[in-house]
């Protein structure tokens, strides 16, 4: 009789293997399809979830099976399902049950998404430029983090595997046993088994002190964690500390919010968008933070969310889906969330401030081509557009030509041109009445003379059969610029075909109030008519005109690097001036207007109260913005948009602003982020039609369509 009880137990329990072996079977060949292209930002996945995440689970690994043995592990397992871009047909309802392998947790990177399966299988859509949705095969996960472009998961075994973009070394995790990972902008960060912080990427700093941690989070140049007694304290490009104990940590692009034990929310750093302003007198049971905007998940289950433009009021919420979640991710604008009934969705945060400024998409033009830093783009007369590079290049392209023809050349001075840091072939402008003068002006750095001295200069070329004549140079301006920083260097013609240069200070701080120097000054002069032996004239109206104490081009002064400018079609001279430290502006330059620099930066007094009160009449930027969005502004273009004078953007981000009308503000003017990319920003340019594009360095030239 024993014996029978036990061969009726072994059967018993070889088919209940069986039974095992054939549902996993099941799940495996379940929703195979080719792997998506990558969406604008549509990420909804079609596999389902259903296993909520506990409170605070954007910041902490989620609760997990026990770890399968190590001769499991070793087995083949299923490779990743991909995601296809439609979902396919579910089987019947009681099929459906039995065929549902949930997520357990929801990760939402900048343009993917991935979700972790309960069995330890993750899955990434969306996006994949990078190969952020590539999951390596046969790897089984405890936690998942997405980051810009790159995914890590933390392995069963407590081992970290990353994927994607390694640009700065953020897929290239560290060796050792964690409990927990983060990923950033452009790094990332574990806890190990000591609750000590290990970070990797662009940013490898860790916490100063003895602390030890129970979560932790990732923003862009920086990361946070909460203690073992629950107090906040970040590291890096904000340090952020605060005393709990709180019970979770959500950590944005430049903001942070953490939940306390009530469920109340406290929020800090970057609030332009009142993204650190949260929802009075609202319970949450879990945070999450992107770039713009915040959300939650009540004690109801239902997602709100707050920030981008709108203030902090319980009737002017950001709009979330419908529905019950247990758990929420975000990643600059984007969210993806976990339902009740076992689907996940994922959404781009709207803004509804900006429904009055069109949202600007960019597609590469010239075919894709990537180009050597250029700095100047305008329509060539005789066909394409001309791309100035600052290795001294002026070549026209055929911007709608798939078959890239070669491009036409149309001015060689890599000979004469000094490079190196911001010194080249600085900037072009065709003279404004072009048909009856056909001449090409050029701003450039070169190295002249028997002393070999760095100079900018500034020469008019005629143009012949497309191609500006060389031997011909004209030069009509030359002044020493030894420094490699701070040479400005745009070339716009004005109103009464009056040319303008925008100069930086040299790196010599005094030179932008000294009216006996050039340097961090806009100067305009009159080049019509222009010979060898008169070059140029002093328009009769310059406001310095006449004077023996300053030099008589000058039009406006107290700039430090105005890298870019441009004409509205009002006729305003729009000047986007670099800063040291503290706010990039725009401002608009007029006849004699004092632009503050050194003495002021933006809105900021850089000297004493004394000299700031002396200078109380210079000019007022029209619009700042401080380190929190960039770290070098790149002057813009007029736009074809009506409403909208000037675009504009910033060199570091990767982040494009247009102007608006504001009543309410002091200048009348406000911002409004319309677009951003994923290069380094060098400069805008124009075609006849007004079409704006964008210069990225070593990248494409992107084109704005609205």
């Amino acid at each position: 009789m024993q014996n029978r009880t036990a061969q009726a137990y072994i059967l018993a329990a070889y088919s209940a293997l069986a039974l095992v072996f054939l549902l996993s079977l099941a799940c495996a060949s379940f929703g195979a399809a080719s792997t998506p292209p990558p969406p604008h930002i549509d990420l909804t996945p079609p596999l389902p979830a259903a296993v909520a995440l506990p409170v605070g689970a954007s910041a902490t690994a989620p609760p997990l099976p026990t770890a399968p043995p190590a001769d499991a592990l070793a087995a083949d397992s299923p490779a990743p399902t991909p995601i296809p871009t439609r979902p396919r047909p579910l089987p019947p309802a009681p099929e459906r049950a039995n065929r549902i392998i949930p997520y357990v947790q929801i990760a939402a990177g900048r343009h993917h998404a991935c979700g972790l399966r309960v069995d330890g299988v993750a899955h990434c859509w969306g996006n994949n430029s990078y190969g952020a949705t590539d999951v390596p095969a046969r790897m089984r996960f405890r936690q998942i983090s997405a980051g810009r472009h790159f995914t890590c998961g933390l392995r069963y075994e407590g081992n970290v595997t990353c994927w994607g973009q390694n640009a700065y070394g953020q897929t290239d995790a560290p060796r050792g046993l964690f409990t927990q990972i983060a990923a950033g902008n452009a790094h990332s960060c574990a806890l190990d088994t000591d609750s000590a912080v290990v970070c990797w990427g662009n940013f490898t700093a860790t916490p100063t002190g003895d602390y030890a941690f129970t979560a932790i989070d990732s923003g862009h140049n920086y990361s946070c964690g909460l203690t073992t007694a629950g107090n906040l304290h970040c590291w890096g490009e904000y340090g952020f500390k605060d005393s709990g104990p709180f019970q979770a940590l959500a950590v944005g692009t430049h903001h942070i919010c953490v939940l306390r034990l009530d469920g109340a929310v406290a929020c800090y750093g970057n609030n332009w968008h009142y993204q650190s302003a949260p929802l009075p007198e609202t319970v949450f049971t879990q945070i999450t933070a992107g770039s713009n905007h915040s959300c939650g998940i009540t004690l109801d289950g239902v997602p709100e969310c707050w920030g981008a433009g709108i203030k902090a009021r319980p009737d002017l919420r950001l709009d979330a889906p419908s529905g019950v979640f247990t758990a929420l991710s975000s990643n600059w604008k984007n969210n993806c969330g976990l339902r009740t009934d076992g689907t996940a969705q994922c959404w781009r945060q709207p803004n509804p401030a900006q429904a009055a400024l069109p949202t600007a998409n960019l597609v590469a033009a010239f075919n894709g081509r990537s180009f050597e830093r250029p700095v100047e783009l305008f329509s060539w007369p005789s066909g394409g557009l001309a791309v100035v590079e600052l290795s001294g290049l002026i070549k026209a392209h055929d911007a709608s030509n798939k078959d890239s023809p070669e491009p036409h050349l149309i001015l060689d001075l890599t000979d004469l041109v000094v490079t190196g840091w911001e010194r080249g072939m600085l900037s072009a402008a065709l003279d404004p009445n072009f048909d009856e003068f056909p001449f090409l002006y050029v701003y450039y750095i070169a190295r002249v003379g028997p002393d070999q001295q760095i100079q900018g200069r500034l020469s008019r070329f005629p143009v012949v059969e497309g191609v500006a004549v060389r031997a011909e140079e004209l030069v009509i301006l030359t002044m020493p610029q030894p420094a490699q920083f701070h040479l400005g260097g745009a070339i716009r013609f004005g109103p009464g075909g009056m040319l303008y240069l925008g100069l930086g200070d040299n790196t010599n701080t005094e030179n932008a109030q000294n009216p006996a120097s050039r340097n961090g000054k806009i100067i305009r002069i009159d080049v019509r008519g222009s010979t060898t032996e008169q070059p140029y004239r002093i328009p009769d109206d310059n406001p310095f005109a006449g004077r023996t104490d300053a030099q008589p081009e000058i039009w406006a002064y107290g700039l430090r690097n105005p890298w870019r400018m441009d004409f509205d079609a009002d006729g305003n001279l729009w000047v986007a001036d670099v800063s040291i430290a503290n706010d990039e502006e725009v401002s608009i330059a007029t006849a004699g207007a004092n632009l503050g620099w050194p003495v002021f930066q933006g809105n900021t007094c850089l000297k004493t109260a004394a000299d700031c009160a002396a200078l109380a009449s210079a000019t007022i930027p029209t619009v700042t913005y401080s380190r929190e969005h960039g770290c070098a502004i790149i002057g813009g273009v007029g736009s074809p948009q009506p409403d909208i004078p000037y675009i504009f953007g910033d060199h570091c981000t990767g982040r494009i602003w247009a102007l608006e009308r504001d009543d309410t503000g002091a200048t009348g003017w406000r911002k409004r982020e319309i677009a951003d990319v994923n290069h380094k920003i060098l400069a805008f340019g124009t075609d006849a039609a007004g079409a704006v594009f964008v210069l990225t360095d070593k990248g494409p030239i992107l084109r704005m369509i609205w």
